[in-house]
């Protein structure tokens, strides 16, 4: 079995976070109809991304070249309007291996939107790779949303490389797929370069999902801010991972990570490892993790105005949920988003 999101640094084994298990499984390449490609002159971030340790491993890279059905490229000069990519599989398209490449030219400014959503269909196959080169300058803010049913395997790989001055904005909401592997890794290599990233994901019935998020700090005054919120319920298992690593000559770098996990069902199973790694004496860090129920005096002061407990607490963890669910730029995704958590939050 292959070794799917791997810590750098290993920690106890019996914490099951150093790393998951999980098989390519593709041996036949087919056709997704529900979106065209868009790179008829065969570009890439290959070469840029050549020396870089990224995705989930090295055989699922392989198989998102091998299986590839949808290759989209974008360079970006100026300003550009939000670019909306939405990827359907039914059941003529339940399987998409795509490669998505974002390049910001100098001083851009743009924003996309991807939305991977399953609307009919027994099962599904996601192989995913998205990848972004911001150059000095630029600002790129990018909201993956996946949405898929049961019986469908997610495999999420982005990345980036965030050059001088050049701030990245990225939000990854989970809220579907049985069995999901999500590895989120940016690479601060440019002075002053900036990297907000927020999370959101709810997890039911025997769902597993395993996140890997890590950033590494290379530049001078580099800084990163990373939030996940969650919640399980039901049986599902969520194992989280997020790293700062914090590298030499990486002075006056500050970066954060942290994971708030709600568990709304004693059946469920968390397990986060926020870890910070430091190489540089001037530098700033912070990681943490909060694994648990609700705020007991919030809890309170909501039942005081009226509510019962569970009502208090779905305002509670939608409260939680919306400064990331606000930043999709689409209305009728934003709202079907925001419906699904309610549905899946309310608990009899």
């Amino acid at each position: 079995m292959e070794k799917v999101n791997v810590m750098r640094e290993p920690t106890w084994s019996y914490t099951k976070l150093n790393y998951s298990e999980k098989a390519p499984s593709l041996n036949e390449k087919k056709a997704y109809k529900n979106f065209e490609s868009s790179n008829d002159e065969n570009k890439s971030l290959d070469e840029i991304f050549n020396q870089k340790n990224y995705g989930l491993s090295k055989d699922f890279l392989i198989e998102n070249k091998e299986f590839n059905n949808l290759d989209i490229y974008r360079d970006v000069d100026g300003e550009k309007d939000l670019e909306f990519i939405n990827l359907n599989l039914d059941e003529n398209s339940n399987q998409l291996v795509n490669k998505i490449d974002i390049n910001a030219k100098k001083g851009s400014k743009s924003s996309f939107l991807i939305n991977f959503s399953q609307t009919k269909g027994k099962s599904s196959y996601l192989n995913s790779l998205i990848r972004v080169n911001l150059e000095e300058d630029s600002f790129v803010k990018l909201v993956v949303v996946v949405d898929l049913l049961e019986n469908s395997l997610n495999l999420q790989q982005i990345s980036s490389i965030i050059g001088d001055r050049a701030n990245f904005d990225i939000s990854y909401i989970e809220l579907g797929a049985d069995k999901s592997y999500v590895n989120i890794r940016n690479f601060l290599d440019g002075e002053e370069s900036n990297l907000e990233e927020n999370g959101v994901y709810f997890k039911q019935n025997e769902d597993f999902l395993d996140i890997g998020a890590f950033n590494d700090h290379k530049a001078k005054v580099t800084k990163s801010n990373c939030m996940f919120n969650g919640a399980l319920k039901g049986k599902a298992e969520k194992r989280w991972k997020g790293v700062v690593d914090l590298k030499r000559g990486c002075e006056h770098a500050d970066g954060k990570i942290g994971d708030y996990a709600v568990m709304l069902s004693p059946d469920a199973i968390n397990r986060s490892a926020p870890v910070l790694l430091n190489e540089e004496k001037d530098v700033t860090g912070e990681h943490a993790a909060s694994v648990g129920r609700f705020d007991k005096a919030m809890l309170f002061y909501i039942m005081s105005r009226g509510f019962s407990k569970r009502k208090a607490e779905s305002l509670m963890l939608e409260a939680n949920f919306a400064p990331t669910i606000d930043k999709i730029d689409h209305e009728e995704l934003r709202e079907k988003v925001r419906y699904k958590v309610h549905a899946m939050n309310t608990r009899d």
